[in-house]
C-alpha cells in the first residue's frame, strides 16, 4: 500500500505539472487544476485515466466515456477539452436524457422564426453553438433513433440544418460522448445505431465508480465540506471518525454527486464544529442501521437459518474500541498517502496537528521518513 501511495502521488504530480516543469508531490496535488475546474485524482486508477485523457486530447478523435451516473463523466469530457487545441473555444455540455422529446431536434440543431408554435425568433442550436470547440453529449444512449440519424449526418458531414430552414450551416466539432449504458448492448437490442456507435467510439475510456476509488473518498468529502461551508459563510467543519466510518461503509450508487449532496446537507445541518453521523442524510444512516440489524449471516445475525425459530445472538465489539481501531487505520492511511508527512496527513483527515501527534503515540504508530511504520 505504501508503494502504491508513493507511485500514485508521483503520477499525480507529473499529471499536474506543465511540460518541462517539476512539481513536488503533496495533498494539494490531488486536486488537478483544469482551468476553471479542479478534479481530485488521488486513486491510481483515476490518475491513469486522466493520463490517457491528456494523450487523447491532443488528437481529434471522438472519445466515448463509460461510467455510472454521478461518477464524474463531465469532468472527464472537460479534461479532454482543456488539454486540447480547442481549449480557448466553447465547451457545450448536453444532457441528452433531460431534453424533452418534442423539443430535442430544435435544441440540438436550432430553428428559424415560425418553425413551430412558440418559435418567435431564430435560434442557434447547441451543436452550432459548440462549433470551434468541444461538444459533450452526456447520456447519448437516451436519444431516439431518428435524432441519432440526424446527429450522425451532422458529425459525418460537419453541417447542420435548422428547423424551418433549408440552408446547411457548417460546424466544426470535437465530440466527447458519455453513457451509463453499455452501447454495444444497446446496438444489439436495436436501440442505438451501429454506425453512430462506431462514429463516437474511436477512443473508449472507463470511468471507475466512487466505491472503487477508496483513496478519494476522504479527500472528496473534505473538499465538498469545505466548499459547502464557504458558500454558507461558516467556519470549516471537520468529519468525525464515526462519520468517516458511515461514509466508508456506504456503496454510493449515486457516486460523487451523491457524496457532494450528502456533505452539503451535513454543512447545513451540523451545529459544528464536527460533523457527526446524525448530521448526515437519513438514507446513509438507514443503510448503516439496516446492516447492523441484519448482521453477517455467516457469523450469526438476527436472521433465521436452517429452519431455526430462535435468532442467533450477534457478537458486538465495544463501540469505543471499534472507533479507536478505525481512527488508527485512517491515520495510517493518511500517512501512507502523504509519504509520512504528519502535517499533511493530519490535514487529510481533518485532525489538529497536536492531536494527531498525540494519537500517534497513543496508537503506537511511528512515522519514519518516507512512510508510516507500525510498531
Amino acid at each position: 500500500l505504501q508503494g502504491d501511495a508513493l507511485i500514485g502521488a508521483a503520477r499525480a504530480a507529473a499529471l499536474a505539472a506543465d511540460r518541462g516543469e517539476t512539481r513536488v508531490s503533496g495533498p494539494s496535488l490531488y486536486r488537478l487544476a483544469l482551468g476553471e475546474r479542479s478534479v481530485v485524482v488521488a486513486d491510481a486508477a483515476l490518475v491513469r485515466l486522466f493520463e490517457l485523457l491528456r494523450r487523447l486530447a491532443a488528437s481529434p478523435l471522438p472519445v466515448l466515456v463509460h461510467g455510472e451516473t454521478g461518477a464524474g463523466k463531465e469532468n472527464a469530457a472537460w479534461a479532454v477539452h482543456h488539454w486540447s487545441p480547442r481549449s480557448a473555444q466553447t465547451f457545450v455540455a448536453i444532457n441528452c436524457a433531460a431534453l424533452p422529446e418534442s423539443l430535442v431536434e430544435a435544441e440540438l440543431f436550432g430553428h428559424e422564426k415560425g418553425a413551430f408554435s412558440g418559435a418567435d425568433r431564430a435560434r442557434a442550436g447547441l451543436l452550432e453553438r459548440a462549433s470551434g470547440g468541444t461538444l459533450f453529449l452526456d447520456e447519448v444512449a437516451e436519444l431516439s433513433l431518428p435524432i441519432q440519424a440526424k446527429l450522425l449526418r451532422a458529425l459525418d458531414q460537419q453541417v447542420i440544418t435548422r428547423l424551418g430552414d433549408s440552408r446547411e450551416r457548417p460546424v466544426d466539432l470535437r465530440v466527447v460522448a458519455a453513457t451509463h449504458r453499455v452501447l454495444a448492448d444497446e446496438v444489439k437490442a436495436g436501440r442505438f445505431r451501429q454506425d453512430l456507435f462506431f462514429r463516437l467510439s474511436a477512443a473508449v475510456v472507463m470511468l471507475p465508480p466512487l466505491r472503487d476509488r477508496p483513496r478519494e473518498l476522504p479527500l472528496l468529502a473534505r473538499a465538498f465540506l469545505e466548499d459547502a461551508c464557504a458558500r454558507a459563510g461558516r467556519p470549516v467543519l471537520h468529519l468525525s471518525a464515526a462519520t468517516m466510518a458511515v461514509l466508508g461503509a456506504h456503496s454510493w450508487p449515486g457516486n460523487v454527486r451523491e457524496l457532494k449532496n450528502a456533505l452539503e446537507y451535513a454543512a447545513a445541518t451540523s451545529p459544528g464544529p464536527v460533523v457527526e453521523p446524525s448530521h448526515l442524510p437519513e438514507s446513509l444512516r438507514e443503510g448503516l442501521e439496516r446492516t447492523d440489524m441484519e448482521g453477517d449471516p455467516d457469523e450469526g445475525g438476527d436472521t433465521l437459518r436452517d429452519g431455526m425459530e430462535t435468532p442467533v445472538p450477534r457478537a458486538f465489539q465495544n463501540l469505543a474500541e471499534e472507533l479507536r481501531t478505525l481512527e488508527r487505520q485512517r491515520m495510517v492511511e493518511a500517512l501512507e498517502a502523504t509519504g509520512g508527512v504528519q502535517t499533511r496527513a493530519a490535514q487529510l483527515i481533518g485532525m489538529p496537528l497536536r492531536t494527531f501527534a498525540f494519537k500517534l503515540k497513543q496508537h503506537r504508530i511511528a512515522s519514519r521518513g518516507r512512510g508510516p511504520a507500525v510498531e
